[in-house]
């Protein structure tokens, strides 16, 4: 029964189904502990999919949050007060194979990433999983422009590859994302890097119709696709 009664929970929280998921809560609260196959836990499972709701309804049935928890949630103090305990906790890495900076990035929490790296955590940290996501792979991913700058001016790499070739400036192209475009080519992003099957940043704004990133390109150098 239990096992039936976590999957539906699951299932509510991919779905974004507040009300299923408030139900279940209110019948089993313990659902709030309850984790993925791959040990991620609920929390983050509902940031992943965008439903910060959901992840404050089952915050608030949790009497201890654990670090990734907290430092995705954006809830600072508790994440210094973790840290201070066990500072390795700064370069810790998810169940599902993330550098803790590299989910804060990614889900937009700037102040607790830029603690984590003044904790010592590696802003080039790449993931131990398929993705090969860094910190800032995954801010570019989700059009966080001021922690990508953050990391950027404290050392994260520009050009790095990820995902057959990807690089931050392909993504902030294919996103549209001007500003972020003229940072990176300014701190020495390739215009003309590929990926395996042949896409440059170029290629990713003409696909976008993006022109006034398809005008910053040319000024830097990129080649037409």
């Amino acid at each position: 029964m239990l096992s039936i009664q976590t999957d539906a929970f699951l299932e509510a929280i991919q779905k974004g189904n507040l009300s299923k998921v408030t139900q279940l809560l209110e019948t089993n609260p313990d659902l709030a502990n309850s984790k993925t196959k791959d040990g991620t836990s609920v929390i983050l499972l509902a940031l992943y999919h965008g439903q910060r709701n959901i992840a404050e309804a089952i915050t608030s049935k949790k009497t201890e949050l654990d670090i990734f928890e907290a430092s995705t949630l954006g809830k600072l103090d508790h994440t210094k007060s973790l840290i201070d305990r066990t500072p390795s906790l700064a370069s810790a890495y998810s169940p599902d194979g993330f550098a803790i900076v590299a989910l804060t990035a990614y889900l937009g929490q700037k102040e607790t990433t830029e603690y984590l790296i003044g904790k010592g955590a590696d802003v080039n940290a790449v993931a131990r999983n398929p993705t090969g996501f860094t910190a800032l792979t995954g801010a570019v991913a989700n059009n966080h422009t001021e922690i990508a700058k953050l990391l950027v001016k404290r050392g994260a790499q520009v050009n790095y590859r990820y995902e057959g070739g990807f690089s931050p400036l392909m993504a902030a192209s294919e996103h549209g994302n001007v500003e972020l475009v003229n940072f990176l080519l300014a701190n020495g992003a390739d215009p003309n890097a590929k990926t395996g099957d042949g896409n440059s940043p170029m290629s990713f704004a003409k696909k976008g119709n993006h022109v006034g990133i398809m005008e910053a390109l040319k000024k830097h150098g990129a080649n037409a696709p």
